[in-house]
């Protein structure tokens, strides 16, 4: 078991790290207005914006191959030595972002180079969703049992749910933080500046603290107690398909129920706000800043819920909440209270949501496959289901209405619900070891 020190270690460690990746990623999303026509010159704005994200749509579908790679040296040789990994590629990536030539510099070279730096920040970012968790799942506290333990004998609860929950709040610190290092410089120069060398300080400074951050990882604990020999030995992707395949399914399922509310619903909502109600975009982004801190408070209540009532129970009480986007969509009426309600609704949705499903991935698998099967699974999840999300809520609004965000959502919780049919809870009883059965 691991130490207080360890497990504080671990649990500052992890979700910095979360914090710096998700700051990279996130980067470049808010960056292309500043860079975009820098490497697909186009008389057309549109054109140089849909350019800019199908490059962010192919370093997300690199992101399950990170999770397999990186989920299998978790498995095989350990939890640290994957997060360290990731760590180093994505500062790496970041200090390729600062220094990439542009069209007018190398010509149809620059498109190729940002697409090969994005694929491998996608691949550095795919073991976030699994060994990121499953540190922390295995480096949590013990503490009193839950309401809904089975019985007497029942293993003492642990914060597995409060630990792994935090993962959810370092990618809304690490869009904050990205957000404010681009509205200081704004601050100090001019919109010609920042297209012209801003934009590559904002990748900089993101290269430089994943340096400081890499430093700080290098003092994780360990937290898969076997020994070097029995790592060696696993062989994670047969061992998963063979023992694991349906724990599989249910993390595809949550994983992907998860992300299609994050991207098809809460990152959606600034948008469809202007689009569809007539709210300023002004507003809008004023109500989902606002959730946004509203939400780092919300993580961990979601995580301490988990703990309390058990992983199955609220991943259920997530589908019986997504009714409440019925009225707050309807609401909507183009001023700011109404959005905000929208906002904050998403970040209470993404909290439960999160307190749920991050400690019950790891909980569902034994350390042969855990890593793997986390990290596999939840990339996928994400290529399938959250990839697609942004679209297909948009075509659903633009053929239903405003309504059709409400259905959309329901739908996406049903699936994490889905997962939790015949599955006996994980909250409340040890970690699987190796020799347990599946």
């Amino acid at each position: 078991m691991a130490t207080r020190q360890e497990q504080r270690r671990a649990l500052v460690g992890v979700n910095l790290g979360g914090v710096l990746e998700f700051y990279d990623w996130l980067a470049y999303l808010f960056l292309v207005p500043y860079f975009g026509s820098q490497f697909f010159p186009s008389s057309s704005p549109t054109a140089v914006l849909l350019s800019s994200f199908a490059v962010f749509a192919v370093g997300s579908m690199a992101r399950p191959l990170g999770a397999v790679v990186l989920g299998r040296v978790g498995d095989r040789i350990g939890r640290r030595p994957a997060l360290l990994a990731s760590m180093g590629l994505m500062a790496l990536s970041s200090t390729l972002m600062a220094v990439l030539p542009t069209y007018a510099a190398v010509g149809v070279l620059a498109p190729v180079l940002l697409v090969c730096v994005r694929i491998l920040q996608g691949f550095a970012l795919g073991p976030d969703g699994g060994a990121s968790v499953t540190m922390l799942v295995e480096a949590a506290p013990a503490r009193r049992r839950g309401l809904f333990a089975s019985s007497v004998e029942a293993a003492p609860a642990r914060r597995r749910g409060l630990f792994a929950s935090s993962v959810e709040a370092s990618v809304s610190i690490g869009g904050l933080l990205v957000t404010g290092a681009i509205s200081l410089l704004q601050a100090f120069l001019t919109a010609d500046q920042m297209a012209s060398f801003g934009w590559r300080l904002v990748f900089g400074l993101g290269a430089v603290l994943a340096l400081c951050t890499l430093v700080i990882r290098r003092r994780l604990p360990e937290t898969d107690q076997a020994d070097r020999e029995t790592r060696r030995a696993r062989r994670p992707a047969q061992q998963l398909w063979r023992h694991d395949r349906i724990a599989f399914i249910r993390i595809v399922l949550v994983a992907g129920s998860g992300m299609a509310l994050f991207y098809g619903y809460t990152a959606l909502l600034p948008s469809v706000g202007p689009t569809y109600t007539g709210v300023s975009a002004g507003q809008a982004a004023h109500a989902n800043t606002i959730a946004t801190f509203c939400l780092l408070g919300l993580v961990p209540l979601g995580g301490l819920l988990s703990d309390r009532i058990g992983r199955v129970w609220t991943l259920r009480v997530l589908l019986v909440l997504s009714l409440l986007v019925f009225p707050a969509v309807l609401g909507l009426n183009g001023s700011f209270g109404p959005q905000l309600v929208a906002q904050l609704l998403a970040s209470v949705l993404t909290a439960v949501w999160a307190g749920g499903a991050n400690a019950l991935y790891p909980e569902l698998l034994s350390p042969r496959d855990r890593a793997f099967g986390v990290a596999a699974g939840f990339g996928v999840g994400v290529a399938i289901f959250g990839g697609f999300a942004p679209m297909v809520a948009s075509a659903i609004v633009g053929s239903w209405g405003i309504v059709g965000m409400a259905w959309f959502v329901v739908v996406a919780a049903g699936l994490s619900a889905m997962a939790t049919i015949r599955l006996q809870e994980t909250a409340h009883a040890p970690l699987r070891s190796d020799e347990d059965p599946s």
